[in-house]
């Protein structure tokens, strides 16, 4: 079996998301690795969160994630998050499946640049369904027919959205209630500490 037939059965999932939004505008699934009910959306924004964090945290950026038996690698444009799933199964060269994403990315801007300028481009998810043809040539693997792109409405995106918001302010004000409780004893034991100095003067 040649390493270009071995890099591509390793290959077990293409997602791109739009990167502000988070949203996935396209996915192709060669072999479904995810636990059912668990949708794409909810993959690509847990991705996205953790190379976000680990960018503000560390010196460098991460370029993949190594779990049991996949690797994640990432790629990121100034529009889109380009990410892979490869099986840990089969032995393949980092710097194949680099230049590969690489690849994918650029010919994906290549053929959607046009939209780039329009507001809400990433909306329209189908438009970027005719990329499985572009994907098939640099691949050259047929994938599943499952589609999960759309398994979460834009309403439910919303609902998630907001809850989110909602979650994270009140992680904020508990935490901001703990620091002024903080502050008022730090204060009060200033003041005792005060008084019983000028008494004892």
């Amino acid at each position: 079996m040649s390493k270009k037939q071995k890099l591509e059965d390793a290959i077990d999932c293409v997602w791109i998301s739009e990167i502000e939004s988070g949203i996935v505008i396209f996915e192709e699934i060669y072999k479904d690795i995810t636990k059912q009910g668990i949708s794409t959306d909810m993959i690509l924004n847990f991705l996205s969160a953790l190379v976000n964090f680990t960018n503000e945290v560390f010196v460098g950026e991460i370029k993949h994630i190594k779990l049991s038996n996949h690797k994640i690698f990432f790629d990121f444009l100034k529009q889109i998050m380009l990410v892979i799933s490869i099986s840990d199964k089969i032995d393949v060269d980092e710097t194949k499946i680099n230049v590969l994403i690489e690849r994918i990315g650029k010919k994906f801007d290549l053929r959607f640049e046009n939209l780039y300028s329009q507001e809400l481009w990433y909306v329209n998810i189908e438009a970027f369904n005719s990329f499985s043809k572009d994907l098939r040539e640099i691949i050259n693997k047929e994938p599943k027919s499952i589609k999960i792109v759309h398994s979460i409405s834009f309403s439910e995106k919303i609902k998630k959205l907001n809850k989110a918001i909602d979650d994270e302010t009140n992680k904020y004000l508990i935490r901001k209630q703990k620091l002024e409780k903080v502050y008022e004893q730090t204060i009060k034991r200033l003041e005792s500490k005060k008084k019983k100095t000028i008494s004892e003067e």
